[in-house]
């Protein structure tokens, strides 16, 4: 599925915003599947925090895991199936410290995900 990417801004050099290509590598943290990154923030830089661009393809997943912070995810295209239900294009989800899911996503999706704190792979899954 080609999702119509969002236009990303950066400040250039001189302090003006600028328009920043979105470049994907493959993502296969915590074991996911068929899925694509383009980190905006990663949490080594901000010792903890961080934010991407998650391209799931047809069948992407990922396994259960444990939130050691708040997660915040708008999907941006597509649809997301996670254990608490399922959420389509332009609806946020917010999980609080200590909730567990797995997610999947049957048709692809596109989603902005920003993590207060990483989250861990529940052993086990």
């Amino acid at each position: 599925m080609n999702f119509k990417l969002p236009v990303l801004h950066t400040l250039d050099q001189l302090g003006k915003l600028s328009e920043t290509e979105i470049n994907f590598e493959s993502y296969s943290a915590n074991e996911r599947s068929s899925s694509d990154i383009h980190w905006l923030f990663r949490p080594e830089e901000t010792g903890g925090s961080g934010a991407a661009l998650i391209r799931y393809k047809a069948g992407g997943t990922s396994p259960l895991h444990v939130h050691t912070g708040f997660e915040l995810a708008y999907i941006i295209d597509g649809e997301f199936i996670t254990d608490q239900g399922t959420v389509k294009k332009n609806d946020l989800i917010l999980l609080p410290p200590g909730s567990q899911h797995n997610s999947r996503s049957e048709t692809g999706a596109l989603v902005l995900i920003i993590w207060e704190k990483p989250a861990e792979s529940v052993e086990g899954q």
